[in-house]
């Protein structure tokens, strides 16, 4: 019996046809992976910063959602040309922000206020109601976070229309990975941070919102309509181009938020400093107006406290002037304690500073 060899190195000529198509799935492995590269990106978690502001701070519960999602006048009868329905409760969306603000780190302590603890009246709102919850939790800012607008839109093709239909037209394989059709999302909240000696004027507020976004075919949802139509004129899916849209805006929406929080100036009334001096707290105050109290704490221990009486032995007289008093204390941390120290400043007028430090920043 016999057997043909060929050479090692030798190559049987490919078939034409086979040559095209083995290009062809090539270029969609490569595509594909383009893509799935790119989608994995888009729907990563937001990258948790380190602590930004060293406050406590009493979360309200979201408010508006309900308003934002309800439907407009004529929605049943009359819609909104391309208009996309919202797919989360009010609810759900009152969650996914709420723990989105919890798990972004942007305060160093967060108690979370229920509705059913806030006696919210026709004379009394929410940020009022839980100033007693805040004073009761010696916290040092309240955030109200309202939901203005919950609205998804259609804008139909895009610029790029025209590639996504010489891509279809001349390569027939399902690369339908271009972004051409647009859409409006528009959900946006206000928050607002409020002090809870002073519960009518906010002390700091930002503005957050979603923007634009793009989806191709696979996005939006394959239809039977692809064989004889180009994508881009295509609306897909419904549910699957809601739900996608939704958690895009959702996830938009809470990146520029936390951003805003993070990095929004918060007024200080005055100020505080401090640092570490061979395992001691140093802590210096400077103020226009006389100190009340001065408290150092671990967690709910008090490390040590001044009252209004006692703080005046903290001037120091050779920097003070007769409009700017400077306080200095040196505080002994006990051995073995960890995590955040915390400093909490209070002034004659109603003021009140806090400033955190870690034990193992020494």
């Amino acid at each position: 019996m016999s057997v043909n060899m060929r050479p090692v190195n030798s190559k049987r000529p490919m078939n034409p046809v086979r040559r095209v198509m083995f290009r062809r799935l090539t270029s969609i492995a490569l595509l594909a992976a383009t893509a799935f590269s790119a989608g994995a990106c888009a729907s990563a978690d937001p990258v948790i910063e380190p602590l930004a502001h060293p406050y406590k701070v009493v979360l309200l519960p979201v408010e508006g959602a309900d308003a934002a999602l309800a439907p407009r006048a004529g929605d049943g009868t009359d819609p909104e040309a391309g208009e996309v329905p919202f797919a989360m409760s009010a609810d759900a969306l009152r969650m996914a922000i709420r723990d989105g603000i919890l798990n972004a780190r942007v305060f160093s302590e967060i108690v979370v206020a229920d509705s059913g603890s806030l006696a919210v009246d026709e004379f009394t709102d929410s940020v009022a109601a839980a100033a007693p919850i805040a004073r009761r939790e010696r916290a040092d800012l309240i955030l109200r976070v309202t939901v203005s607008t919950a609205r998804l839109r259609d804008l139909g093709p895009n610029g790029s229309k025209y590639w996504s239909s010489l891509v279809w037209f001349m390569v027939p394989a399902p690369i339908w990975y271009i972004g051409d059709r647009t859409y409006e999302t528009s959900l946006v909240v206000n928050a607002q941070l409020y002090d809870p000696s002073d519960p009518i004027k906010p002390t700091a507020s930002v503005v957050a919102s979603s923007g634009e976004q793009e989806l191709d075919m696979w996005d939006r949802g394959v239809d039977y309509q692809i064989s004889f139509t180009p994508p881009p004129w295509l609306e897909g899916d419904l549910v699957q181009v809601s739900q996608e849209l939704t958690e895009r805006a959702v996830f938009q929406l809470m990146q520029q938020l936390v951003g805003e929080l993070r990095t929004r100036e918060i007024p200080s009334r005055f100020d505080v400093a401090l640092g570490w001096d061979a395992g001691a707290l140093t802590i210096e105050v400077q103020s226009r107006r006389r100190l009340r109290s001065l408290e150092v704490r671990s967690g709910d221990t008090v490390l040590r406290a001044w009252a209004e009486r006692q703080t005046g032995t903290l001037i120091d007289e050779s920097v003070s002037r007769p409009e700017l008093r400077v306080y200095k204390a040196r505080v002994e941390i006990p051995v073995g304690t960890t995590g955040l120290i915390r400093v909490i400043a209070s002034d004659e007028g109603g003021g009140r500073e806090v400033r955190s430090l870690r034990t193992d920043d020494q």
